[in-house]
């Protein structure tokens, strides 16, 4: 008897071939990680004080485009900016115009710019039905990057934003369909990326060089909107300033040395040591589909080696952090994603034996890859006595009769109701060439203002070269935290370091 047509049942993914138990425990694991993210994030999403010691900074920049003023001026100690170009700084002053002062418009940004930039990964990855799981995996390896990136991902700060650009570049990138159309979504994405952090170039320049060669109507597309939007806005931007959006944006980052040791410490420590298994998945990719898909495989060589460069050169030099690996991490993520859906597409032609155990091993490695970036999500979170901590330093600075420098942390000024000067970091960029014109007017600057006993109080985190310019004129009266208060608000990652050493200028007849 005839038994009539049999129903159709789901679509088959590739790694369902394997024993669908182990893959949907890594799916979980993978997803964990995703959720993890998401709980720190809105935990910290409205902490009130700096997670990280730039993020006061920002937010800085941030009041000053609200303000109407420029972002690009003669450095001062009013005044200088960090070395970014401004489309973070612009969109953060848009949300924080909704949303109000403080950190939270920021961190909010940062956090959507994060799912994004997952949405990306599972959209580049999961071309086909087929390739779902391993977009999944993908973007569940990304996330669980998050403290290997130093938790970077939902601060106040550029790179998950730039991030995202970048990787909504790359999913245009491998978008089939109109060559012009998406090649052009791809160099306006890569061209918002420069613009929110310029190092976001290097990895538009070697995906656009090898598509002028496999696919050069994309190629064209991508070089000439990227050249339209990021030059003509630099250009722009530079005039406007008259020279000093070149200074800051391009000139000041050449003068960051490199780190000698660091040369190969990004490869063994930073990348190999943890991401070792998913670059091998990137490697099978290579080996299984670059025969048939040449083209295709060389574009993702160019992503990938896009990605690890610029990790690479901003790695490497004084003032790095683990942020600047986060673009490798997400050639990582690719990578892994890439793989097991090579091998995924390889298996149904092998031998059933062959087939298992080959779809079982990859299985296995997943796991250890996602072990090796455990983390505990309750450590990234502070406790209630760290702002409790920081509303004392603000009650302190309140009781203060005049202004009050803060070099690193000016933001705390500005909560007291007092205004805030320059960044400490932004003026050691500008104080570390040596000679240079802007350097030697900024000291003059900064020496006259202490010489004149500008400030009622000055709140140093640490003794080096502001201690040097401070002595002669401030007198160390005090410490904000007690010796029996040792671990109470640190910065939470990036440099380590908190206002404590307070300087009271000295009596008129002791001016030296």
């Amino acid at each position: 008897m005839n038994p009539g047509p049999r129903a159709a049942g789901p679509p088959e993914t590739a790694p369902a071939l394997a024993p669908r138990a182990a893959w949907t425990v890594l799916t979980v694991f993978a997803f964990a990680y995703v959720v993890a993210f998401v709980a720190i994030a809105l935990l910290r999403m409205r902490y009130p004080f700096e997670l990280e010691w730039m993020e006061g900074g920002v937010l800085d920049l941030i009041e000053r485009v609200r303000a109407g003023q420029p972002l690009y001026v003669e450095p001062s100690l009013d005044f200088t900016p960090f070395i970014y170009p401004p489309l973070y700084f612009w969109m953060g002053a848009a949300a924080a115009q909704v949303l109000g002062t403080g950190f939270f418009a920021l961190r909010l940004l940062s956090f959507l710019a994060t799912l994004g930039i997952l949405v990306a990964i599972y959209a580049t990855v999961s071309r086909s039905e087929r390739m779902r799981l391993p977009g999944l995996l993908a973007a569940g390896l990304f996330a669980a990057s998050y403290r290997e990136g130093g938790a970077w991902l939902d601060l106040a700060r550029v790179d998950a934003l730039c991030l995202a650009f970048v990787s909504a570049g790359i999913w245009a990138v491998r978008r089939p369909g109109n060559a012009w159309v998406h090649g052009a979504l791809a160099g306006a994405a890569f061209a918002l990326a420069a613009l929110t952090k310029q190092s976001a170039l290097f990895i538009a320049a070697p995906v656009a060089l090898v598509l002028l060669v496999t696919e050069w109507r994309r190629g064209t597309a991508l070089l000439a909107t990227l050249a339209v939007l990021a030059g003509g806005a630099t250009l722009m931007l530079d005039a406007s300033s008259t020279g000093w959006y070149r200074y800051y944006v391009f000139e000041l980052p050449r003068d960051h040395p490199v780190i000698p040791q660091l040369l190969r410490g990004f490869w063994t420590t930073d990348l190999l040591g943890v991401f070792a298994i998913a670059l091998v998945f990137g490697a099978v990719h290579v080996f299984l589909r670059g025969r048939e898909r040449w083209r295709d495989v060389a574009r993702d060589i160019a992503i990938v080696a896009g990605l690890l460069l610029t990790a690479y050169v901003t790695k490497i030099r004084v003032g790095s952090y683990d942020n600047l690996v986060i673009p490798a991490h997400l050639a990582a993520a690719l990578c892994f994603g890439w793989g097991i859906g090579a091998i995924a597409e390889s298996a149904p032609a092998l031998p059933a034996a062959r087939r298992t155990s080959l779809l079982g091993l990859a299985c296995f490695l997943g796991f250890v890859q996602f072990t090796l970036l455990l983390y505990k999500p309750w450590k990234q979170v502070p406790p209630e006595s760290e702002a409790a901590a920081g509303r004392q330093v603000v009650a302190s600075l309140e009781r203060v009769d005049g202004d009050v420098w803060i070099p690193a942390h000016g933001y705390l000024a500005r909560m007291a109701g007092k205004r805030s000067f320059s960044h400490e970091l932004a003026l050691v960029d500008v104080l570390r060439p040596a000679g240079t014109p802007q350097r030697e007017a900024l000291l003059v600057k900064i020496r006259a203002a202490l010489r004149e006993r500008r400030f009622a109080l000055v709140v140093l985190d640490h003794t080096g070269w502001l201690k040097d310019e401070v002595e002669p004129y401030y007198d160390h009266t005090a410490q904000m935290f007690a010796k029996e208060e040792p671990d109470l608000f640190w910065s939470w990652t990036g440099f380590r370091t908190r206002p404590d050493f307070v300087w009271t200028p000295k009596p008129d007849g002791a001016r030296p």
